[in-house]
């Protein structure tokens, strides 16, 4: 087991410095379904910096033990590995590589337990403004300059005021989304003249104005409801910069499209329609999507299909063909919500035809769309990666930030999401490179024209404690905030790049394998039953209930159960009762099991260390003031001076080291924790049912 323990000085210092460390481990924990360690990151502070800056970086959350690094991954480059160095409790000091480009970044913590989830980071060339706090009213309001960046977090419910200058004719512009920079925040931004006369309010995350005289302008920023704590975290660009203006084509005009083109506009105001006519022959198949609520817009698109025919004068008679508004509902169902409002229709043609379609925003905004005409779908076919939970109780209404971790000679899964599938949608193979030291990608598979399916992975014995960006697997969707109880709170989602994978240290209370890994078939009307392999940690003889995810929703999934201390077992499928039909699936075992663990082991062997050395070095100091004190050389009171200093710190450092070791001990019992325990992928093909 690697140790990722802070150098140990014999001073009351490091002894200080070391406990200080420790308590990152032990704060407030968030909700989470499983009990078993698992990095989780509620806030970050700040929200950004410049290229190559040294931060401060602030991590609230949760068995944050052991730091290595954080990982920072955007969608267009390398995912970067950056060290960390703990200053004090839950901060730290991170260098960042000088040749970040400017972008949103997801930021995660990597350490004993593996990889965190992310949260969001700006890397910006403008220079950061730190709001204090302190700026709560007009008279004390903080001077700041356009071409920079504010950000802050409201710890009380009052406002945070800022001042800056603007001559006649310059451009004001102020940008925030909460949800974009993945906080809780619902800004109310207000602009104000000299005088206090407001001027401007933010809409939709930008304000704008043009100066009318040169003046300092009052800027007000709180929370919509006035909220506060350290998950209403802000970062406001402020610039004399003209916001971009979507060009919106007028709603008269019929645009002709073509099979395997893309379409780049904006909704016309009001909720009209922008039409286009798609013309196609005998025998074309294709894929008309719209893509805006994906795009990571507030929108909910509405796709009208209709036919056109001509008479001998040229007169258009339309008839219906389609009206989507949603793309089609995921079963079985994710283990998150997957919002996804934009239509999707797929077609075959059986004569030639012209199709005229129609687009409009239900909520009538001008936001931007993408209007797809696809031959076939996209290969490799888009993915959403989903952190592993438990399946919910009956009734249960929780927001889980999961985990990506995998526990050392254990499996772990992440959930694939595949969105926008239709009957012609072929399988997908799910695999996954750029793993953590140690770890193996078992695969994974999701079926024809089916939406969900889940990728493996399997940790070494002695895997080392890290985590990595996978690569093949281009998306992932996380919740931004764990909530207890979703009737009394809204749970966020966001949409990011690429999933993480990391590996715990913590050794997995169970391994379950399939005695074989090829494709087992199955007829439609018959069972199937497959033999199990169960590899037990020493302190692990509980009896195991696993459901088969990937074939039906998870409430009503057949299970498999294990007795306790087998080292073997069975799952029957009931094809016949399950009602598949004919075809491939994949799916995998999965469940709780509980098991007691010890946390802080490794802080413990360490403090345990430092306390027989310092207990060493006192009794040198107490031999040197012995020495002293017996001295009879003129020296001798400088010499017992010297000794009974060095021996007081000696003293100090040995009750420092004790008491640590104390606390640890009480710590480091061992308590029981629930674990998510997978199987191998399994795959199977239903075949016909035979003619009699």
């Amino acid at each position: 087991m690697n140790s990722r323990a802070m150098p140990r000085p014999h001073s009351p210092i490091s002894v200080l410095s070391f406990q200080l460390a420790i308590l990152i481990a032990f704060a407030a924990p968030a909700f989470s379904q499983a009990t078993f360690p698992t990095p989780a990151l509620t806030s970050i502070s700040p929200l950004g910096a410049k290229p190559g800056a040294t931060v401060e970086l602030t991590l609230r959350g949760t068995d944050l033990d052991g730091p290595q690094s954080i990982l920072l991954s955007d969608s267009a480059s390398p995912a970067r590995t950056i060290a960390i160095k703990s200053t004090k409790p839950n901060i730290f000091s991170v260098v960042l590589p000088a040749d970040l480009k400017s972008a949103l970044y997801d930021l995660r913590f990597v350490g004993r337990y593996g990889v965190s989830n992310p949260r969001v980071f700006e890397i910006s060339t403008l220079d950061a403004i730190d709001s204090p706090g302190t700026n709560s009213k007009p008279d004390k309001a903080l001077k700041v300059a356009l071409n920079s960046v504010i950000q802050g977090s409201f710890k009380a419910t009052t406002p945070h005021w800022f001042t800056f200058d603007a001559k006649t004719g310059q451009t004001i512009n102020a940008t925030f989304s909460g949800r974009r920079f993945d906080t809780r925040t619902e800004l109310l931004a207000t602009l104000s003249a000299p005088t206090g006369r407001e001027l401007a309010h933010m809409r939709d995350g930008i304000l704008s104005l043009t100066a009318k005289a040169d003046a300092t302008y009052r800027l007000r920023l709180n929370d919509l409801m006035f909220r506060a704590g350290d998950d209403y975290g802000f970062r406001i660009t402020l610039t004399d910069h003209a916001p971009a203006i979507r060009p919106v084509t007028p709603i008269s005009a019929i645009t002709p499209v073509q099979i395997g083109q893309t379409i780049k506009e904006s909704f016309p105001p009001n909720g009209l329609a922008r039409s286009f006519d798609l013309a196609f022959k005998a025998n074309d198949k294709f894929i008309i999507e719209v893509h805006s609520h994906q795009l990571g817009h507030a929108t909910d698109p509405q796709l009208i299909i209709e036919n056109v025919k001509k008479d001998a004068a040229g007169k258009e008679t339309l008839t219906a063909q389609a009206e989507v508004a949603d793309a089609p509902a995921i079963t079985p169902a994710p283990s998150i919500n997957i919002a996804n409002r934009d239509p999707s229709y797929a077609f075959e043609a059986k004569a030639d035809g012209i199709f005229r379609i129609s687009i409009s925003d239900a909520f009538n905004s001008t936001r931007p769309f993408e209007l797809r005409i696809l031959k076939e779908a996209p290969k490799p076919a888009p993915v959403i990666a989903i952190n592993a939970t438990l399946p919910k109780a009956a009734n249960a209404k929780t927001g889980d930030l999961g985990s990506a971790n995998v526990p050392r000679n254990g499996i772990a899964a992440l959930e694939v999401i595949a969105p926008n599938r239709n009957a012609l949608s072929e399988p997908i193979e799910l695999k996954a490179e750029n793993l953590p030291a140690g770890v193996t990608c078992l695969g994974g598979f999701i079926g024809k024209g089916q939406s969900l399916g889940y990728i493996a992975f399997q940790a070494a014995a002695d895997a080392p404690a890290g985590g990595t960006i996978l690569s093949g697997i281009p998306q992932s969707q996380f919740v931004s905030f764990p909530v207890a109880d979703a009737t009394k709170d809204n749970v966020l989602y966001r949409t990011t790049g690429a999933p993480a994978l990391g590996v715990s240290t913590q050794a997995s209370p169970a391994l379950i394998q399939t005695e074989k890994t090829d494709i087992l078939e199955v007829a439609a009307d018959a069972k199937l039953d497959i033999p199990l392999k169960v590899t037990r940690h020493a302190d692990f003889a509980d009896a195991l209930k696993l459901k088969a995810l990937g074939l039906i929703d998870a409430a009503k999934a057949p299970e498999a159960d294990i007795a306790a201390k087998a080292v073997a077992g069975k799952f029957t499928l009931d094809v016949k009762t399950l009602k598949l039909a004919p075809g491939d699936y994949g799916f995998i075992l999965q469940g709780p099991a509980k098991m007691k663990i010890r946390r802080n082991v490794e802080e413990l062997a360490a403090a345990e260390s430092d306390a027989k050395k310092a207990l060493g070095n006192q009794k040198e100091a107490q031999k040197k003031l012995a020495d002293a004190n017996a001295d009879t050389t003129p020296q001798k009171a400088e010499l017992v001076k010297a000794a009974t200093a060095a021996l007081k710190l000696a003293d100090t450092a040995k009750t420092d080291n004790d008491k640590l070791v104390k606390d640890l001990t009480a710590k480091a019992v061992a308590k029981e924790a629930t674990f998510i325990v997978y199987s191998n992928p399994i795959r199977i093909r239903v075949k016909e049912v035979a003619k009699k």
